[in-house]
């Protein structure tokens, strides 16, 4: 049975879930998304449970038309996952992220006739020998956050992302449940202005003492062209490695050449995959 809502026992459930997956494979079988979309609404849910055990999880966002799969280590190649996507493919065509896409995970994929369809890279630096950063483009200033950028932040963040289908997406809920969360700096989500407004900001995450996050780069189009990301991008490292963390990550789509070159160039390497799986062939409902 599908659910729309998880009560608080089955959310725990599936933290505890997704925590036994993270040790046996060291990647977290769930993201941000669905982990927002869990409290605020937005995903459908499968559980299958053996006991008073949460075996086997799925959650699909019908408006990003994605899912991710979760089963315990200690509950697999019992066709617990097979089962959930056998559900999946009644309800729309399956898409479904393998992130670090382990070998498991592209062998699950090849069984069931799934071939990759989108890739994000995981791409990561140490923060101990920084390039030195540049002045900004003659017109603009950077500075923090403030709760008045709510609005300019997210029509940049829609524009610069309008071809992303889960970025591009943010609205006020969203931006008001990232603000909630205990990692959030105003400090650190950096705003490029100019006389016409907001231009760019780049905003970081801090993830522990020594792992920080180039969360989102945006760039107005009206603004590109001045080298604006790159600087935005300098700014926030140098935050990061000031408040004494000393690796970083960022997430950037495979298709996104410029943005692959220009973190490349900033001594950004690829630390691993995370891929969106398709079937083969389009299939009908």
């Amino acid at each position: 049975m599908w659910l729309d809502k998880l009560t608080s026992s089955q959310a725990r459930a599936v933290d505890a879930l997704a925590q036994r997956c993270a040790a046996a494979d060291e990647v977290d079988p769930l993201n941000e998304e669905a982990r927002f979309a869990r409290s605020a609404g937005g995903a459908r849910h499968r559980l299958i449970e053996r006991g008073d055990t949460l075996a086997a999880y799925l959650t699909w966002s019908e408006a990003h038309g994605t899912a991710q799969l979760a089963v315990d280590p200690a509950r697999r190649r019992a066709g617990l996952g097979s089962a959930l996507l056998a559900d999946l493919r009644q309800a729309t065509r399956p898409r479904l992220w393998a992130f670090g896409d382990l070998p498991p995970a592209r062998g699950f994929a090849d069984h069931h006739g799934l071939s990759p369809e989108r890739t994000l890279l995981i791409m990561e630096r140490r923060l101990d020998d920084l390039p030195p950063g540049g002045p900004p483009p003659a017109g603009f200033t950077l500075r923090g956050f403030g709760d008045a950028d709510a609005p300019a932040l997210l029509a940049v963040n829609a524009a610069a992302f309008a071809h992303h289908p889960e970025q591009g997406a943010l609205d006020a809920d969203g931006l008001a449940a990232r603000m909630a969360e205990d990692w959030f700096d105003p400090d650190g989500l950096i705003l490029a202005v100019d006389a016409d407004g907001l231009a760019g900001f780049h905003w970081t995450k801090r993830h522990d003492a020594d792992l920080g996050e180039v969360y989102v780069i945006g760039v107005h189009p009206r603004a590109q062209g001045h080298g604006l990301g790159r600087v935005l991008l300098n700014a926030g490292l140098a935050r990061l490695r000031g408040a004494g963390l000393r690796r970083v990550l960022l997430y950037v789509d495979s298709a996104e050449a410029v943005a692959v070159e220009l973190y490349a160039t900033t001594g950004f390497h690829i630390a691993h995959r995370d891929v969106l799986y398709a079937p083969r062939t389009e299939e009908l409902r």
